[in-house]
């Protein structure tokens, strides 16, 4: 006679697996990507493609403190339906569900993992349509290995706009911890990253606070000619649809060419503290409008790799954004956190081969323009900074090239940077000195003990070069 054997998952092990390789900042980062992926189940097509500022109207609020952790939005909360049969399961069961929209959702874990991973008492209220309702995890659910189920009743009171509400308390002590802003940094990292991962939501019209403050969206703006039919200084783009996924990059300047100077200070000051300078270079990658890599200056985005210098700060100014769209979200290449890339993606390694084909161009033009970069300022003085993610519209059609040997959507565009004129008319003057030298000289040209010792020996060659030409004057 056949007997029962348990084979039901402990809960303990499942959340600690489930929450053990995810960050904290991850965590919170997924809740608010199931807040954009609500406003896209809802938009038009039409308007998602079409419109410059899609998400304008929603926000989601951010509440955090040792106490409690909140995230409330107006997105459109959460049909009741999809709540009684997924939204709460650990695990997406319809893998093809929204595979209508561009969303990151793709294994149905985010907000349980999050919930798991802040404290031991959830509840999360929604209001979709004319349904209300809230669900909650009890401590006591979480240590009943028998009871999967999860109880829903009506909400009492209707919010003022369809949307969502999770409240999350008895914090774990670590989480509890890093939500202090008197022990923590946690909550201005937050920000930051925000700020980061988020800025081309936020710049197309999403809302998002933190303690009641908005968050403003990092910079992704690239420097470009009015008339890209002149031979000056122009980005260098690509873009294609390969395997239902379109792909656009753009790579160039942000800035006009670090001079050598620039360079030596950009290193460390008198105290060795790394300036910061070089915060917006590098590569940005974005998934479907989320930034999942965000100023990268690694191997992962070409830097060093082949013919291509590793990153130094002589390339400060050079900056490329990367663009994944697609209805699929397994298509892209991203990771199970959403906040990196899966470098084992085709689509990523087919792509990388036009980033750093890009990059090659402007690390070139940099080392040809090395100790001759005011020479570029003409050019540079007459550019304008547009967001990355525009350039591609802007180029005419005509500028572009079809990609020999590559897809028939695969187009290129590859600017004519100048050059420098074979004659060098520039050198390098360096030399060193008694650091209490240089103050004094700084004390006597500006006022100024401390003037960088870059600027003290500009002002003494200007100073002893009007001397010398007084002399041949006379």
């Amino acid at each position: 006679m056949a007997e029962n054997v348990a084979a039901y998952p402990s809960k303990a092990f499942f959340v600690s697996m489930l929450t053990r390789d995810i960050e904290l900042k991850d965590a919170i980062l997924d809740l608010l990507d199931n807040c954009v992926d609500g406003i896209m189940r809802q938009l038009p097509t039409d308007v998602l493609e079409n419109s410059p500022t899609p998400y304008t109207g929603f926000w989601a609020r951010i509440n955090a403190s040792p106490e409690f952790f909140s995230i409330k939005d107006n997105c459109g909360g959460i049909p009741k339906e999809v709540a009684k049969e997924s939204a709460f399961r650990l695990g997406r069961a319809d893998l093809k569900r929204d595979q209508d929209i561009p969303t990151v959702g793709m294994y149905g874990i985010g907000m349980k993992r999050a919930l798991f991973k802040l404290g031991r008492h959830s509840e999360v209220c929604s209001q979709h349509e004319r349904d209300q309702y809230c669900v909650t995890i009890p401590p006591e659910w979480l240590d009943d290995d028998n009871d999967w189920n999860l109880d829903m009743v009506d909400a009492e009171d209707r919010m003022d706009e369809n949307g969502t509400r999770i409240v999350v308390t008895e914090l774990h002590p670590s989480i509890a911890r890093q939500l202090d802003p008197d022990k923590h940094r946690f909550l201005s990292e937050l920000r930051a990253e925000v700020s980061n991962l988020f800025a081309l939501i936020i710049k197309k019209g999403f809302t998002v606070y933190l303690n009641n403050a908005r968050i403003e969206p990092a910079n992704l703006d690239i420097l470009v000619p009015s008339d890209f039919n002149q031979r000056t200084i122009k980005p260098y783009a690509y873009k294609a649809t390969i395997d239902d996924v379109d792909i656009e990059l753009v790579v160039g300047f942000y800035r006009e060419l670090a001079s050598q100077i620039e360079i030596d200070m950009e290193t460390e000051d008198e105290q060795h503290i790394p300036r910061r300078t070089s915060d917006n270079a590098g590569w940005t990658v974005i998934c479907n409008d989320r930034v999942v890599l965000s100023r990268d200056k690694t191997p992962i985005t070409g830097w060093g790799v082949r013919d291509i210098p590793k990153y130094h700060n002589q390339f400060i100014a050079i900056a490329g954004v990367v663009q994944f769209s697609s209805n699929n979200s397994l298509q892209l290449p991203l990771n199970t956190t959403k906040r990196g890339l899966d470098t084992s993606s085709f689509i990523y390694w087919h792509t990388l081969d036009y980033m750093m084909d890009g990059l090659k161009m402007f690390t070139s033009f940099t080392n040809k323009w090395k100790g001759r970069e005011t020479e570029t300022n003409d050019d540079f003085s007459k550019l304008t900074l547009r967001s990355a993610t525009e350039i591609a519209d802007f180029i005419p059609l005509e500028s572009w090239s079809k990609v020999r040997r590559g897809h028939d959507s695969e187009l290129r565009f590859i600017p004519d940077l100048p050059t420098p004129p074979t004659e060098k008319t520039t050198r390098r003057v360096s030399f060193v000195r008694l650091k209490e030298e240089i103050e004094l000289l700084g004390d006597f040209f500006f006022e100024n003990p401390q003037a960088s010792p870059a600027e003290v020996g500009n002002r003494c060659f200007d100073r002893a070069l009007e001397e010398v030409k007084k002399e041949y004057e006379r």
